[in-house]
Formats: C-alpha cells, sequence, structure tokens
C-alpha cells in the first residue's frame, strides 16, 4: 500500500469515527436525579421518671422539656425521634452497645460519661438556684448571709450552702418540706437545684414563691449519642443551634418551667 492511500484510509476511519461519537452523544440523555433521602429516624432513650424534663402524662404519654426540645431538633435537623421509655440504670450501657441511637434525659456532660458516649452541645444549665418569698429582700446569693436557708439533707445544695454562704443551713428531708417552710416563713430561702424548684414553684403558685435568676454551680445537660454515629450526633447539634437562633428554645423552657432560661452567675 502506498503512503497516499494509507493516509487517505486513516482519514476516513477518522472521520467514521467521530461520525459514530457524535450520533452516540446525541442520543444520550443526562442520567436521573437520585431520589431523595427518606426522613432519618433517631431511637432516643429517655428514663420518664424525672419532671419535667421526662414523665408520663394522665393519658401514658411521654412528656417533657426533653421530649419537646428533642422534637424540636429533629424537625429542625430533618429526622423522626422515636422515644423509648427504659430504665435509667444502665442507659448509657445500652447506647453504647446499640440499642438507642441517642439519650435524651436529663444526662449531665461528664468526662467519666464521654469514655463510652458523645454528648451534643450543651443544651441545658442546671445547677443551685434561689426560691425566695416574693417581695423578699434577697436579690442574690450574696444577700444570705445571716439567713436561714433550707436544703435538702445531703445534697448538692447543702453542701454548696455550707461551704459558700454565711448563712445558717435548715436541713429538710425532702425539699418541698423545704418549700412550704419557706412559704410559711420559717425560712428566709431555699437552696436547690434550680429546674426542680422552678417546677415545685410552677405547680404549687400558692406558696408564693419565686426563683431568682440567677445559678450558683454549674452543671451542664446534653444529648448522649452512641460513638459510632457521628451522622446523628452531627444532626443534633444543627438542630439545637437552629431552634436557640430562632427563640423556640426560650419558648419551651418558659412553659415548663415558667420563666425564661437563667444566666450563670459570672456571666
Amino acid at each position: 500500500m502506498t503512503r497516499t492511500k494509507s493516509l487517505w484510509l486513516l482519514a476516513m476511519v477518522l472521520i467514521a469515527s467521530l461520525l459514530i461519537a457524535a450520533c452516540g452523544g446525541a442520543a444520550t440523555e443526562a442520567p436521573a436525579a437520585e431520589p431523595a433521602a427518606p426522613p432519618m429516624k433517631i431511637k432516643v432513650g429517655t428514663n420518664a421518671e424525672y419532671r419535667p424534663f421526662e414523665f408520663v402524662d394522665e393519658n401514658g404519654a411521654v412528656v417533657g422539656f426533653d421530649i419537646d426540645l428533642m422534637n424540636a431538633i429533629a424537625k429542625a435537623a430533618g429526622f423522626e425521634a422515636e422515644f423509648v421509655n427504659t430504665r435509667w440504670d444502665g442507659i448509657f450501657v445500652a447506647l453504647s452497645q446499640g440499642e438507642f441511637d441517642a439519650v435524651q434525659s436529663a444526662a449531665t456532660i461528664t468526662d467519666e460519661r464521654k469514655q463510652s458516649v458523645d454528648f451534643s452541645d450543651p443544651y441545658f444549665l442546671s445547677g443551685q438556684g434561689l426560691a425566695v418569698k416574693q417581695g423578699s429582700p434577697i436579690t442574690g446569693i450574696a444577700d444570705v448571709d445571716g439567713k436561714r436557708v433550707g436544703v435538702q439533707l445531703g445534697t448538692t445544695g447543702d453542701i454548696w450552702a455550707s461551704e459558700n454562704t454565711g448563712a445558717e443551713v435548715i436541713r429538710f428531708d425532702e425539699i418541698t418540706l423545704a418549700m412550704q417552710a419557706l412559704a410559711n416563713g420559717d425560712i428566709d430561702a431555699v437552696l436547690n437545684d434550680s429546674p426542680v424548684s422552678a417546677d415545685i414553684i410552677k405547680a404549687n403558685p400558692d406558696l408564693g414563691l419565686v426563683m431568682l435568676p440567677e445559678v450558683y454551680s454549674t452543671e451542664q445537660y446534653g444529648i448522649a449519642v452512641n460513638k459510632n454515629k457521628p451522622d446523628v450526633l452531627a444532626a443534633i447539634n444543627r438542630g439545637l443551634a437552629a431552634v436557640r437562633a430562632s427563640g423556640e428554645y426560650d419558648a419551651i423552657y418558659e412553659k415548663w418551667f415558667g420563666m425564661k432560661p437563667p444566666q450563670a452567675a459570672d456571666q
């Protein structure tokens, strides 16, 4: 074969290839878009025996501050929360073993628990707070020196008041007894876990008591998440941030505690 013929054949082959490619390209359609992923469902363990955070109402439904908050987080982040009422004893073991994806149950963030589970960003500031009678001259912890302050025997409130104030500490077997003594004027204030005291005051308006806005020790609650579920942790944190930014967190807090979320005393 001569060089001229070889070049002519090569040119014909190239032209044919281009035509085939052009025809094929014209006939090919863009791939169809992938269908949207179904809503993610997260199984959430909770111990519904800690009013007002989680408890069973008269209709048998699990309700409370934590439940409302998790549902709001789920809606904001685009997943569904399925609650499982379970015993507190062993709840973190069950979470780490995969029985739940998360635990929402007024769980304090601790270094010990972090060894077996992850925690969301803190969602609740707890700690010791003061309850006083309406119109009391006591407006803060500095005012209790020399006053009679009721606490529940053996609690962190008992320890904190004894170590950090100059008050006369009056100990009661039950915090409700301390609250009644305050309403009766037998003592001047009650130092106790702020959310628990707030719930007692809300449920018993006839006592004529109010909570002061500060807390005097810091304990943060977080949503515990299985360490093998980083996508769940990210979704929860994303939803929590959105609920805070929208003001819905404040509304849920006021619904259950009858007051705005407190600020730390050192802020």
